[in-house]
Parts: C-alpha cells; structure tokens; sequence
C-alpha cells in the first residue's frame, strides 16, 4: 500500500468540499491548512446562508446573459470558495498556512486580496484530475496586485 501524499489528501479534501457547491457555472472547493497539517476550515462557493442560490432558482444570471468568467463580479449570488474558507478561519487560523482550491486554475483579483490579507502563505490549485497542480505563493499574489 502507497500512503497519499499530503498536497494529494488535502486536493481530495477540496474537491470534496466543492461537492457542496449550490453554484450552477462551477463547483470550487478549498480547504485551509496550517503548518501542522491540520485543517483550519473549508469553504466551497454558494450562496450566503439563507440567500437564494441559482440551484434554487434553476438559473444563474451569469450563464443566462453570457458574462465571462472572471469579469463582473458584482453580477454573481455567491460567495467564492477561498472566501468562504478564510471567513471559516478567520484571521489567526490563516497565518502561514496553505490553501488547496480544487474546481479552477486560477484565482480572481478578489480572492487574491483576500488571500494576501488573511496570511496564507501559499496556495496549491488543480481545476480537474486532468490537470496540474499548479503552487502559487503569496508573494506572487503581492505582486500581482501592484
């Protein structure tokens, strides 16, 4: 028997959590993990508590008038999976850990500013099983956002 190894586990534990998801355009999972390879929290992208999700609805705005992805936030119900993790930790349980994000290859300019402020340190994304995993530090995010 071959043990996982931890980014693999952690991966698993994102995808997971995007299982939850109640958005109809994408289904994203994260999971905060602090130095001591424990989980701080978890988050997947839906809607706040007790608003109405697409799902719900049977529609997604987003989709319904063609609004590309990763533009015009303000449009969407939802609330991203790495902001929903890091609202779960709060900033203390963020410092120096790493964020696994399964569902994109990317991180949007507001969950960057999130990420950078709540004091993750990295963050490991894999948007499907064919796909790579790709190590994003926070310093490249800095940087991103001058």
């Amino acid at each position: 028997m071959e043990l996982k190894s931890w980014e693999d586990y952690f991966l698993d534990l994102a995808k997971t959590c995007a299982s939850r998801s109640n958005c109809l355009r994408a289904q994203v999972g994260a999971v905060i993990v602090g130095e001591d390879k424990k989980i701080k929290a978890t988050g997947y992208n839906g809607t706040p508590s007790k608003v109405e999700s697409c799902y719900e609805r049977g529609e997604c705005y987003r989709i319904k008038n063609n609004i590309e992805s990763g533009t015009r936030y303000e449009t969407c119900r939802s609330i991203h999976a790495e902001q929903n993790a890091i609202i779960q930790a709060g900033q203390d349980r963020c410092q120096n850990a790493t964020m696994y994000i399964w569902g994109h290859n990317f991180i949007c300019i507001l969950c960057k500013r999130f990420i950078v402020q709540s004091g993750i340190k990295q963050v490991v994304l894999r948007k499907d099983e064919n796909s790579p995993i790709l190590h994003v530090t926070v310093d490249e995010l800095r940087k991103e956002l001058e």
